[in-house]
């Protein structure tokens, strides 16, 4: 009999992308026996977050490392709401292939750095996280 379980299918997949820069990224999701799954004709539909790497305090004190992640945590989530909008999941298609894309404009608001994502699908009511890594942006002198 079995210790545990591991529900998470997720696949890490690391991106590294140039700020300023058209970010398009294309997926293409079989299912176990290596079928392209019928995304259009099952209705998945796709999410995309990116997310600022949590910081920890290191002011050797719980009540300060509290006060500190909370200020921290606030801020954090003004940015990662600027971060998560202006990816769109298009060409969603039966041969089980979708574009993951973000406009110069959206990426150009990137702060350079090294963030945290993952992308969700959705059918139905059933959520699952199918990728996740990191997400660095890189300097672009051109723009």
């Amino acid at each position: 009999m079995a210790n545990s379980v591991n529900l998470d299918v997720s696949e890490k997949l690391n991106i590294t992308c140039r700020r300023g820069d058209t970010f398009s990224l294309t997926l293409t999701l079989k299912d176990s026996t290596g079928t392209a799954i019928q995304l259009a004709t099952l209705g998945y539909e796709f999410l995309m977050d990116v997310k600022t790497i949590p910081q920890r305090s290191r002011t050797g004190t719980l009540e300060r490392d509290v006060i500190a992640s909370s200020a921290l945590s606030k801020s954090q989530s003004k940015v990662d709401d600027k971060l998560s909008n202006g990816f769109e999941f298009a060409d969603i298609s039966d041969n089980g292939t979708v574009n993951v894309t973000a406009s110069a404009d959206v990426m150009k608001e990137f702060p350079v750095g090294v963030y945290v994502y993952d992308i969700q699908q959705k059918v139905g009511d059933t959520i699952t996280t199918i990728l996740r890594g990191s997400f660095r942006v890189n300097e672009d002198i051109s723009g």
